[in-house]
């Protein structure tokens, strides 16, 4: 297959700028990092167990994010008062700030990667994308 055929394949392109955003955010929290922060926005405390069931992340993957998140002071994972065994984590200012500092960063990075598309195409680009993510990955909150 040559290069001029991968550029007919939609998942092709798809993986040439999910590489370019991270080129472009090299230094910035990483996508899983942002995903969680994201989540426990939107949330009080909250079971990692639930977290890692609503993002759709493997639990051992989610003690590692929540790891560093928590060493940065973004989360803060807490003892369940009804279940001692369980642990509930929620996100502190530091966490809100670096989240929205993050997607302010994110916003600037597709600017420069979407250049070439107006704002009607990129409209449509997003929805095209959220249709065909949300047919395999629910990622709704309840």
């Amino acid at each position: 297959m040559s290069i001029d055929q991968l550029l007919h394949l939609p998942s092709y392109l798809m993986l040439g700028l999910v590489r370019e955003v991270r080129r472009l955010a090299r230094h910035e929290l990483r996508g899983p990092h942002v995903t969680v922060l994201a989540f426990l926005s939107e949330q009080e405390a909250v079971a990692q167990k639930r977290i890692s069931d609503r993002v759709q992340m493997d639990p051992s993957d989610l003690v590692s994010v929540l790891d560093d998140l928590e060493q940065r002071g973004f989360a803060q994972r807490r003892r369940d008062e009804r279940d001692r065994r369980r642990f509930t984590v929620s996100i502190t200012d530091e966490g809100r700030g670096a989240l929205r500092e993050r997607l302010e960063t994110a916003r600037a990075h597709e600017d420069e990667l979407l250049a070439p598309l107006t704002s009607q195409e990129r409209v449509e680009l997003t929805t095209l994308l959220r249709k065909a993510y949300l047919h395999h990955a629910d990622m709704r909150v309840d």
